[in-house]
């Protein structure tokens, strides 16, 4: 199988495999990322359910490169990475889109730049799903969140295990850039994560990071888990499908083992009542609904697939942050973080001892932890379109990733500061689809990037606003040339061209199993995929519209909210029923008239239909009075 190391002794490779699928489980969890890690560490605290936890990558979350936030240098496109690309993008010139994905348990909070964010209460509230409003949802924030920086307790937990720190490190550049964004009219904010006040401002960037220490899902949470008698841990296992029985109620998995040519299944069964968690992220998670036969039914079809449920909304909506840079050049020598990492043309000693020693120095940094946010002209919301994530180092090429990528291969740096500007509520959609009905084969995706010319429009004021930034007096004996977009892209279409060429990902990938209570939604809001039993999906890819940050945290929130539905059913929000629906248009659309509220011609006609619909249900009853009591 390409991309995993041969398994050197096979058979007793499958013995082991063999002891754990003698078993049964209350909740059989397919994925080990973020939400995974959450989900096993809940699910199992009480020592009462028995749990497995089947992820394809790598058991290395406590590998020293990891626990190092800087390391993330070394971990893009390694074996730590899924190294997936979108296909062609249309508005981006035909180019193909890295999309860096976290190979390893804990996933991509493993792999990512660290930065702790929720969004706005706001975003939330546009969700528009029962029992998701950020007042409901802002409790369940706090009882996941260490805050180690003593912030406002109302918007502030302190004793949950993902822990929030501001980094142990500051750049002389990224102290400057605090005083330039300020004097630049931009407006200064201390906490991006307080509710009370508006999002836009400068700032230092909380990061999940536990003393100096990358903190991810696997060392919050899993750690403590995989001490439990009653929690199996599985890596390098593929789950090639769910399986459900004549009543469409999940009960086992088929899974087999990275690196064995031989594609052995394996099938790992739920005890009666059990579940099967998917939680492998906003690129697998939809992949596996429709391997396992829910989704698009002439797409399955197409591959296939016998069709469970035909559910047209897996794989649609996938969201991203689309990213673009503008980059300068200092005459200052010594001053960015990448000469600071470097000694004679060599990795410097000083800043890993520094950081084994005593947890602290630039090795602290992922480098994009101090920033802004702005809403821009093109702003379409009141809420800001656009964060700034400012680095204190010169880009080697316009792609952020690319930079990132191409920095451990180079030896002598240019100092200089970068600017990179994200769509942070970007409204461009794209999708997952199959190239197989084999999960070990990459799906195809299709980004959607600038699909919305909204996510366009704030890009190009990301850039021009960058330029005016770097180029402000401020800066002074730091001021620097610009090197990219470079002197030759002035005008607005020479902006839009440049963006397109270099368009890259802000890592942040949601959507594509959107939870809501329409047709178009996968999973109801108590995360239950609909037309199915016993399969929950809770990930990144059940977020119906990006929040306004990086989505890590939130993705921390849904899993942890998702094991309190799981534990306590009553605790889980409902969808609305016929007769909600019935309620809410008589509500919604009939005019007050005096005391009396008169229905409008379409509300009745809306209602009749409703009506006889549930009394179709009622025929179908055994028990109509049960029935309409539940209803």
């Amino acid at each position: 199988m390409a991309g995993a190391p041969a398994i050197k002794n096979l058979n007793k490779a499958h013995l082991v495999e063999e002891e754990i699928v003698d078993e049964a489980y209350d909740y059989i969890i397919a994925g080990g990322g973020l939400a995974g890690c959450v989900l096993a560490d809940r699910l199992s605290a009480d020592g009462t359910k028995k749990v497995l936890v089947l992820e394809a990558g790598r058991p290395d979350y406590d590998k020293t490169i990891i626990r190092i936030p800087a390391g993330i240098l070394r971990l893009f496109r390694s074996v730590y990475d899924w190294q997936h690309e979108t296909c062609g993008e249309k508005a981006c010139n035909g180019r193909n889109i890295f999309l860096q994905r976290g190979k390893v348990l804990g996933g991509s909070s493993c792999t990512n730049v660290c930065l702790h964010f929720r969004g706005t209460e706001q975003d939330y509230n546009d969700w528009k799903v029962p029992g998701w409003s950020g007042a409901e949802v802002l409790p369940y924030f706090k009882i996941s969140e260490g805050d180690e920086t003593g912030r406002n307790p109302e918007f502030h937990g302190k004793d949950g295990p993902w822990k929030m720190d501001d980094v142990r490190y500051q750049n002389p550049l990224s102290k400057r850039f605090l005083e330039v964004g300020a004097n630049a009219g931009l407006g200064t904010n201390d906490d991006f994560n307080d509710w009370s006040r508006p999002q836009h401002g400068v700032g230092r960037f909380t990061v999940s990071e536990d003393n100096g220490e990358r903190c991810s899902g696997a060392s919050a949470y899993l750690s403590k888990a995989m001490k439990r008698k009653n929690v199996t841990v599985r890596t390098s296992t593929m789950v090639r499908r769910i399986n459900f029985d004549s009543e469409k109620t999940a009960a086992s998995v088929t899974y087999d083992l990275m690196g064995d040519d031989t594609c052995k299944p394996f099938t790992a069964v739920l005890r009666c009542g059990g579940e099967v968690l998917v939680s492998a992220g906003a690129v697998a998670s939809p992949q596996l609904l429709m391997c396992s036969g829910i989704g698009p039914a002439d797409h399955l079809k197409e591959h296939g697939i016998p069709v469970i449920s035909d559910a047209p909304g897996v794989g649609e909506n996938l969201q991203d942050h689309p990213a673009a840079v503008v980059s300068f050049r200092t005459q200052a020598k010594g001053v960015s973080v990448t000469s600071k990492l470097r000694l004679f043309g060599m990795t410097n000693p000083f800043p890993i001892f520094q950081w084994l020693l005593f947890k602290t120095g630039l090795l602290t940094s992922t480098g994009c932890d101090h920033g802004a946010f702005v809403k821009t002209p093109a702003a379409t919301s009141s809420q800001p379109d656009l964060q700034i994530r400012f680095l204190a180092a010169r880009a080697l090429m316009p792609d952020g990733m690319t930079t990132f990528i191409q920095f451990r291969n180079t030896k002598d740096l240019e100092d200089g500061y970068s600017f990179q500007s994200v769509a942070v509520r970007a409204q461009s959609t794209g999708r997952i689809r199959l190239a197989s009905s084999n999960m070990h084969v990459k799906p195809v995706i299709d980004g959607g990037y600038l699909s919305n010319p909204a996510d366009l429009a704030t890009l190009r004021e990301g850039i021009k606003l960058g330029r005016y930034l770097g180029n402000r007096a401020e800066w002074g004996e730091f001021k620097g040339e610009e090197v990219f977009p470079g002197p030759n892209v002035q005008t607005d279409d020479e902006i839009d061209e440049y963006i397109k060429d270099t368009l890259h990902t802000a890592n942040a990938l949601t959507g594509t199993c959107k939870m809501g209570t329409g047709p178009e939604c996968v999973v109801g809001p108590d995360l239950r995929v609909k037309g199915v039993n016993n399969l929950r999906v809770i990930d990144s890819s059940v977020i119906p519209s990006i929040p306004g940050g990086q989505t890590a945290t939130p993705t921390v929130m849904i899993a942890e909210r998702g094991a309190v539905f799981i534990r306590n059913p009553s605790l889980a929000p409902k969808a609305p029923t016929i007769l909600d629906e019935i309620v809410h248009q008589a509500e919604t659309t009939s005019e007050k008239v005096g005391e009396k509220m008169v229905a409008t011609p379409l509300d009745l006609t809306d209602a009749h239909e409703a009506i006889l619909e549930l009394i179709e249900i009622w025929k179908k009853t055994p028990d109509p009075q049960k029935y309409l009591l539940a209803t």
